[in-house]
């Protein structure tokens, strides 16, 4: 199956026989395979969203005959409904679809938006996800934090795609071809993580085209062409929040960001493909004029280049190799900074046998990464954590489907880990500096998983998923990242792999439009977890930088989706709970959500107009407070009096809760059709009825007694864009 235009494979077409329950969908290759049909002439349909569909007359003699069709599908505008329909069908039986969300470019283009198209943004929607704020892109996954989440760029780490400000990711969505969003219980492809995965595929390259787009926040453009076996695509984007905050807020906000994506691809031989990407985002916030004497910044960079190598129907093998780069700074006067660095070589590789009924896959990765943090408290502390750890995998996974009504997927990875740590040995009493260490760490990491479908009905089916999973890096975020720059570090010294076990449960029902309802509870255990210590002595941060513990998050995920027709969006909602376990205390995660509820819809009215609401609910998230105040008396003898200080009476950990957070926004866009392209307008409000959502509280200590304040997320904002298209 292949672009009539350009010869480009095409994955994920639908491709079935008309009237029957006999279809599949093509691989990453492009191939398909239907096996076990019953004689009788049909017509076996192709169709794939923005393609014209094919239907083609054929005749099959007995269940043992073998078709050699091949076809090449041309470009039309896009059919939505029907295709969805059918390759949802496809997904439904041919697929474990426990805990996974997939979402593919045009797809992409008509979920209800908010500002801008924005991947991360949608995610947050989906049930299972929790945000700590307006102020951060953040994913917290059924309690998990967002380190343990692996996103995947061209199947590439990027370390944190997530931009200060909450309105906007580092993915423009038209670089974007299809993203895969598991939610848990993720197949053993994927490996040194813990919660979830966002694994993203950039766009392949079209005939010439681009476009440009402007709004009160953000310009962003793209250009896109192809000349014979090569094609490119680059898309960029600026945002000026310097410069409009001010106009809303009467607050001078140095703050913007950057990104630009681009992707080259190379048809070598029709089956032999070489494809190169790049990705670099920046942050930049600079609050050394102000008040408050902050700076930071922070910037993810990605090169990678992809070999497909067609080894006959219906072998694949895939190889990749790149370098992902993390930079983060943050300076806080001249009294505080912190810096963080990560180099991360890797060399993955994949071999895949896909079938109807039965799909083979192995691979292999190895990855080489350098981790540097460091934090200058002068005169108190200066100290560096580096590393250069070495991770290597092999992993086996088959899926089959023995009979109509049940399918599994097996596999098994095996991980090892080795890192060298420098450990600086200080004198107890006075803390000079006696040498360094070397510590070595070696760990031999097996992972076990399995997933299973049955089907009550030809709609409904039940879904069961179990495995384990390590993670080799951790996170430090203070304030339970509601300060937006994180920094990395690797296990090392005493610290140990964190672990995870997941077990999930589900029912779903796929409804004859496509549409889909689901619920998945579940249950997460960590073995061994670490979090980030709060309390941390300076003096000594290599050995009490993180509270080493257990924990557990459990929950149920509800969902209804309505995917075709004039109004489409979804409502899901879920009921979560995250703890954290020591050696002395229990206590809810700083991100611990009990409610969650998202509604979305978008109502297409007819001559280009479009309008969509998107309305949130979230109960309040935990803090540790202050519950009051004493004064303490003390004998001074200087002044020989008797004098007192205040004293505060602080609350149980996280034992406190804000206020609950909602918020509705909404927006309308009108489209026009030209020869040269298409002009787009549109406009947003955010917060419509300005409600005032808590992110954190202060005391005012100006006022006897001091008054409680908060400090609130984003009000009232108002938005328009402009978006052409050529």
């Amino acid at each position: 199956m292949v672009d009539k235009e350009t010869g480009e494979a095409i994955a994920g077409c639908s491709v079935y026989l008309e009237g029957t329950e006999f279809g599949t969908s093509t691989a990453s290759n492009g191939y398909y395979r239907l096996d076990r049909m019953p004689r009788g002439n049909y017509n076996l349909v192709f169709s794939m969203i923005s393609y014209k569909e094919i239907k083609r007359r054929v005749a099959l003699e007995n269940e043992a005959s073998v078709l050699y069709e091949n076809a090449r599908l041309e470009r039309a505008p896009i059919q939505m409904p029907a295709v969805e329909v059918s390759s949802r069908r496809i997904e439904f039986e041919q697929e474990v679809t426990a805990s996974s969300f997939r979402i593919d470019k045009e797809a992409l283009k008509h979920i209800p938006v908010m500002v801008e198209r924005d991947l991360f943004r949608t995610l947050m929607t989906l049930p299972g996800v929790t945000f700590v704020s307006d102020f951060t892109s953040a994913l917290y996954v059924r309690g998990g934090s967002p380190d343990q989440n692996l996103v995947l760029l061209d199947n590439m780490v990027l370390y944190n795609p997530f931009h200060f400000g909450g309105f906007l990711s580092t993915f423009m969505i038209d670089a974007v071809e299809s993203v895969e969003f598991l939610t848990g219980g993720f197949p053993v492809r994927y490996g040194n993580r813990l919660s979830a995965v966002l694994d993203v595929e950039s766009v392949d390259p079209e005939p010439l085209g681009g476009y440009l787009s402007t709004s009160l926040l953000a310009t962003e453009g793209a250009v896109w062409g192809r000349l014979g076996k090569f094609g490119g695509i680059v898309t960029a984007r600026r945002t000026y929040f310097d410069k409009v905050i001010p106009i809303f807020l009467d607050f001078d906000f140095p703050y913007y960001f950057y990104d630009i994506h681009g992707k080259g691809s190379w048809r070598v031989t029709p089956k032999t493909r070489i494809e190169g990407t790049f990705f670099n985002t920046k942050d930049k916030l600079d609050l050394a004029d102000q008040n408050i004497p902050i700076g930071a910044g922070w910037e993810n960079r990605l090169i990678t280049l992809r070999l497909i190598q067609e080894l006959g129907d219906p072998w694949v093998f895939k190889s990749w190799i790149g370098w992902s780069g993390y930079m983060a700074h943050m300076q806080f006067s001249d009294i505080l900074s912190d810096t963080n660095r990560i180099d991360d070589l890797s060399l993955r590789s994949m071999l895949v046998r896909a079938g109807e009924t039965s799909t083979f896959e192995a691979g292999s990765e190895v990855s080489y990464t350098r981790f540097i943090y460091k934090t200058d408290a002068e005169p108190f502390a200066t100290y560096n954590i580096e590393g250069r750890p070495l991770y290597s995998s092999l992993y086996l996974s088959w899926r089959y489907k023995p009979l109509p009504v049940f399918l599994f997927q097996a596999g098994g990875r095996l991980s090892f880990y080795y890192g060298s740590y420098p450990d600086t040995l200080r004198d107890s009493l006075t803390g000079d500096v006696l040498g360094v260490d070397t510590l070595i760490r070696r760990d031999l990491q097996p992972e076990l998983r399995l997933s299973a479908k049955y089907f009550l009905t030809a709609d409904d089916a039940f879904n069961l998923s179990v495995g384990n999973f390590y993670q080799n890096l951790a996170m430090i975020m203070p304030q339970g990242g509601r300060i937006p720059t994180n920094f990395w570090i690797p296990v090392f010294g005493k610290y140990e792999p964190q672990q995870a076990i997941h077990i999930i449960a589900g029912y779903e029902h796929l409804f004859a439009d496509g549409s889909r309802a689901r619920i998945e509870p579940y249950y997460k255990h960590y073995p061994y977890l670490l979090v980030f210590n709060e309390e941390l002595d300076i003096a000594d941060a290599t050995g009490n930088i993180f509270s080493p513990g257990a924990g557990r998050a459990w929950g149920a995920d509800f969902s209804i989706e309505k995917a075709s027709g004039n109004l489409t969006g979804w409502v899901s909602y879920s009921l979560a709970f995250s703890r954290f376990i020591s050696d002395t205390l229990e206590f809810y995660t700083n991100f611990d959500r009990r409610h969650n509820l998202n509604v979305l819809g978008t109502y297409d009215l007819g001559k280009n107009w479009r309008v969509n609401a998107h309305f949130t609910f979230a109960s309040g998230m935990p803090y540790a407070g202050t519950l009051g105040r004493y004064r303490m008396w003390y004998w001074d003898p200087v002044r020989q009096e008797w004098r007192y200080q205040w004293m505060t009476i602080e609350a149980d950990r996280n034992s406190l809760r804000f206020p609950a957070y909602h918020r509705l926004d909404i927006g309308a866009s009108k489209a026009w059709e030209f020869r040269w392209g298409t002009l787009t307008v549109r406009a947003d409000i955010i917060n419509l009825y300005n409600h005032k959502n808590v992110m954190l509280y202060y005391y005012d200590l100006s006022n006897e007694p001091p008054v409680q304040r908060s400090v609130n997320m984003i009000p009232l904002f108002p938005s328009v864009g402009v978006e052409v298209r050529f």
